[in-house]
């Protein structure tokens, strides 16, 4: 054998004994952390804190995985206390560190923790905290998150610690192929995604201000989806208008390409429940209070028809035109025939769109949301069409469905 081969082979089983080395001592420490991701908790208990949904589901996205739930903190004591970190840290099968996040007071500007939104608990009130840390590497094999809070009494200057807050995300197998429920060239104008207004559903507020008429976030997954004319835009301006729709200040909307689009069953099953006699609201506001006060808090649906696919999913579709829908309770429809139109009726507030989810059952106001995904999808990035088998879409995704 040369010299050369010599001097590589030398190298070779250096470079194995050290990663023998570095494997041991990865196993005789164990990654954990414990100085930093302390599972302490305080003796003194002056907040109560809980997860929902009662199932957390983990979506498996096309980039990465995400966490769709909720904290809610409740007071426990008259103390006025600051949220001062939030940790987590996420574990395999087991029991082994994966990787970690946190927020804490520490900046030069606007803290991490102030993003959480409201991070002061005065005295025995109830609010929610969005899940902070909803998005990790898709092939992390996550078996379990543990959070980490600490509570701060500036009156005292003592710190109050709750190191084992325990969440045990499920994967959702879906059983239903779903097909996108229009047709043509659309946008997903608001998803579920961290920063939609599906996802900014406080149930701690809408509890209370519903007299409980609301027990759950139907919207969780949700998908709002607009179609986007020829012209590349979601209605027809005149030029003068193009400066003048930065937040949605639409005028007329029955100008949207969507107005009056008809809308398909995205699976064969079982129509369960519609309503067809809501108005239309393009000239003035939905009236909530009213709502609320007359219980008929579902109006925010307007017109909608929901379809049993079978004993656990549910498609809601919401937003239709008064008097479209063209089937009927207990009738049994087919994949891609047609429902009805599109309107503005309930809450569809700024923009002309078909609200799409899944849910485990029919009453939207009580049942679960759960995750899903289309099939045979086509994304649209640019020039190029991305033809996916299945997949999660979201906020901002554009999407050809002939």
């Amino acid at each position: 054998m040369g010299i050369k081969k010599w001097i590589v082979l030398f190298l070779i089983l250096g470079m194995n004994c050290s990663y023998a080395k570095a494997n041991k001592e990865i196993n005789m420490v164990g990654m954990k952390l414990e100085d930093f991701l302390s599972n302490h908790n305080s003796d003194e208990d002056v907040v109560a804190i809980s997860a929902g949904p009662k199932n957390i589901y983990v979506e498996n996205g096309r980039h990465a995985q995400f966490f769709n739930f909720d904290f809610t903190i409740e007071g426990l004591s008259d103390k006025e206390l600051t949220i001062r970190f939030i940790k987590v840290a996420v574990y395999d099968a087991k029991d082994r560190l994966l990787t970690f996040r946190y927020l804490n007071h520490n900046a030069v500007g606007t803290a991490g923790i102030q993003t959480i939104g409201k991070s002061l608990v005065q005295g025995k009130e109830k609010f929610d905290i969005y899940n902070p840390f909803y998005e990790f590497p898709k092939d992390l094999n996550i078996h379990y998150l543990r959070y980490m809070f600490t509570f701060f009494e500036k009156k005292t200057g003592k710190e109050f610690y709750y190191g084992n807050i325990v969440i045990r995300p499920v994967q959702y197998k879906q059983k239903t192929k779903l097909a996108i429920p229009l047709k043509g060239l659309m946008a997903i104008t608001d998803g579920h995604d961290y920063y939609s207004h599906h996802r900014r559903f406080e149930m701690s507020v809408v509890k209370l201000a519903t007299d409980n008429q609301f027990q759950s976030n139907f919207s969780r997954f949700a998908l709002d989806f607009t179609l986007v004319g020829k012209d590349g835009n979601f209605r027809k301006m005149e030029e003068n208008e193009k400066y003048s729709n930065y937040d949605f200040h639409f005028t007329d909307i029955k100008k949207f390409y969507t107005h009056n689009a008809d809308v398909f069953s995205p699976a064969d099953g079982e129509v369960v429940d519609l309503v067809n006699n809501l108005d239309d609201l393009y000239d003035r506001q939905f009236d909530l209070d009213k709502a609320i006060k007359e219980k008929r808090v579902k109006d925010i649906a307007g017109n909608y028809v929901i379809i049993k696919h079978n004993d656990k999913e549910f498609s809601h579709l919401f937003h239709l035109e008064k008097g479209s829908i063209n089937v009927k309770i207990g009738q049994k429809v087919k994949r891609g025939q047609k429902l009805g139109r599109i309107g503005f009726s309930g809450t569809a507030a700024v923009y002309s769109h078909l609200h799409y989810q899944l849910m485990n059952g029919k009453d939207f106001l009580k049942d679960e949301a759960v995750p899903f995904q289309f099939s045979n999808i086509t994304l649209i990035q640019g020039v190029q069409k991305k033809k996916l088998k299945t997949a999660i879409i979201d906020t901002g995704d554009l999407i050809l469905n002939l």
